[in-house]
């Protein structure tokens, strides 16, 4: 009586899991088992074979699934066709296709099945991608197993290159009594448990499938500087805190009601949070299975609008950027362009600003919900035309000295530089003289919006 109300109790956990929170569109979910078939599976355990155990406990779950919408299941054997003996490592196949109702065709196929071979794990697992197929959906592997690789595959790399491409999620390996090096070898290629009898085996096959197709919802909260979650409109990066792997990218939004959107995520993994403000947040995300889980991030944002005096010409303006800092670092956290308006966290930034000279806007402050207007006055364009290839720059005068602010591209015919009202030199002689007599040294001045053409 127990173990049917253990399954029963696992049923009504998993419709309710399919089923809750359906605000989110349903996403197919397929499950693929791998079940090791090697010839030491006839083992015994408590009560029968480790193989015995494993078909009774796949078959009960297969059945539960059956009941629950959006859940397909397909079964692949390693291990089977060949006598140990033969050492055969290309000895598996898939041998029930992922559908819905497959319950009774997963039953007789193990009825059919008897343990004789090796282990060739990480051909099996190399084998899934064409098992899954391209069919739109989260994609489990669960493996079943007694033993290692019994080929000398490196199980980790597969799993790894797997997961990068996105074709499964982190697998779940159950393992039946492994030896030291087995959970060595297999303990990086998933979520790896060892068990050591029928019911621990059964207690784990269900956490995993449960694990597998909970929909755990999430909720990420920006809040303003008044702790409420009006913040949105930002693009958030989930990555596995594991491996650094990329699992979702989305942007956040508000709903209807104007309260963040709810998330279903896989409780599989847990996550660490990148969220795309200026300069970025970071969160480490941890949830448990069919909980609603809320992330509270302090978030509060305004606006830099970035201007040029009077009316410019686009020249001017495709020439001129703005180099958005934090005070103390110059690491570039922004590159923003004239004549727009961009969100930053509230805060101090230091501007710089790409006319020549550089110009420097100190302590500029970014309010909650506020835009802040930053006007440089406008520069002007030179525009240097060149008959021949020249070794030259242009300078200022700065307390009687000469100051370098730009060299000119020796190879380059034609150069087009904004630069800041004001008086310039520019010095210069051709590539090919053999006299130093022949640099030329010429004073430019660049007035507000002007532009000037020279010809060297």
């Amino acid at each position: 009586m127990m173990r049917r109300f253990s399954i029963y109790a696992l049923i009504t956990g998993l419709i309710w899991a399919a089923n809750t929170h359906a605000v989110v569109a349903q996403e197919r979910t397929r499950i693929l088992f791998v079940l090791d078939a090697s010839l030491s599976m006839q083992s015994h355990w408590k009560g029968g074979t480790k193989w015995e155990t494993a078909c009774n406990a796949l078959i009960e779950i297969a059945d539960s699934l059956s009941q629950i919408p959006h859940i397909e299941i397909g079964l692949r054997v390693l291990g089977d066709m060949y006598p140990e003996p033969d050492m055969n490592c290309k000895d598996s196949r898939l041998e029930v296709p992922i559908d819905s109702n497959n319950v009774k065709r997963i039953k007789k196929k193990l009825e059919e099945v008897h343990p004789k071979g090796i282990t060739p794990l990480v051909y099996a697992i190399e084998r899934t991608p064409a098992d899954f197929g391209d069919v739109p959906a989260r994609n489990i592997l669960i493996v079943i197993t007694d033993g290692e690789d019994a080929c000398d595959r490196d199980a980790c790399g597969v799993s790894a290159m797997l997961q990068k491409n996105n074709i499964i999620l982190r697998p779940f390996i159950i393992g039946m009594t492994l030896d030291d090096q087995s959970m060595k070898s297999l303990s990086c290629a998933g979520k790896l448990v060892n068990t050591h009898s029928a019911e621990e085996f059964s207690t784990a096959l269900k956490s995993a499938v449960t694990d597998a197709i909970s929909k755990t919802t999430l909720q990420i909260n920006l809040n303003d500087k008044e702790g409420k979650p009006t913040e949105t409109d930002v693009n958030m990066s989930f990555y596995d805190a594991a491996s650094g792997q990329l699992k979702y990218n989305l942007y956040h939004s508000l709903n209807s009601r104007g309260l963040p959107d709810t998330l279903n995520i896989t409780p599989i993994y847990k996550y660490k949070l990148q969220l795309h403000t200026i300069p970025p947040l970071f969160a480490d995300v941890e949830m448990q299975k069919n909980k609603h889980t809320i992330i509270n991030i302090s978030a509060p944002q305004g606006y830099l609008h970035f201007t040029l005096q009077g009316n410019i010409s686009k020249t001017v303006v495709e020439h001129i950027k703005c180099l958005v800092h934090q005070p103390g670092n110059w690491q570039t956290l922004n590159v923003q362009h004239l004549n727009s308006k961009e969100k930053y966290l509230t805060g101090t930034y230091d501007l710089e600003v790409t006319t020549l000279p550089r110009l420097l806007v100190k302590g500029v402050k970014i309010d909650q919900s506020k835009t802040t207007d930053v006007e440089i006055p406008a520069p002007g364009l030179v525009t240097l035309n060149k008959d021949f290839e020249v070794f030259g720059s242009i300078f200022i005068v700065e307390d009687n000295k000469m100051k370098k602010i730009y060299d000119l591209r020796l190879k380059d015919r034609q150069e087009t530089l904004a630069l800041q009202p004001g008086k310039y030199r520019l010095v210069y002689r051709s590539k090919n003289a053999r006299t130093i007599h022949t640099t030329v040294d010429k004073e430019f001045e660049i007035t507000t919006g002007g532009s000037l053409s020279l010809k060297l």
